[in-house]
């Protein structure tokens, strides 16, 4: 009998749902990522709705932003030289996959030669109408972050 044990679990595009609170990856092809605003590419969740994933100005101008972010909730921990660290435990980024994160509607890519880049995600019903973000971690902590000032 072989028992197998992962300290990595992770949804799959297949099995997230519109409201998954974590990164699911896809391996893919640089040449299916558009970088004029385009939809670079979509497809249905476990939940029947369906997402988008496109070049956002903004989102590309945070890219490095979300790119901690992807790295710190995978439990990477970056000095401030800038050089990241983990445990063998942890999961870590292929390159030619992009993980997006359903709840933050954010992809981020790793291209085959070590750079990448963020990406905008839309995501809808079956009726066609726009998912609600579920992911208010920004305000969790202070619903009014000008309190103070």
């Amino acid at each position: 009998m072989v028992i197998g044990i992962t300290f990595n679990s992770c949804a799959t595009f297949q099995t997230a749902t519109a409201t998954t609170p974590q990164w699911v990856g896809q391996q893919i092809r640089p040449s299916q990522l558009f970088i004029n605003g385009n939809v670079s590419f979509s497809g249905k969740l476990s939940d029947g709705s369906t997402y988008s994933v496109f070049q956002d100005d903004t989102v590309d101008i945070d890219s490095g932003y979300w790119y901690n972010t992807l790295m710190e909730d995978w439990g990477w921990i970056s000095d401030v030289g800038g050089k990241w660290t983990t445990s063998p435990y942890n999961r870590k980024p292929q390159k030619g996959c992009i993980y997006l994160h359903p709840n933050k509607r954010i992809a981020v890519y790793f291209y085959p030669q070590g750079t990448y880049a963020a990406f905008k995600v839309s995501i809808v019903d079956e009726l066609g109408v726009e998912v609600p973000v579920k992911d208010y971690s920004i305000v969790k902590d202070n619903p009014n972050p000008l309190q103070g000032f």
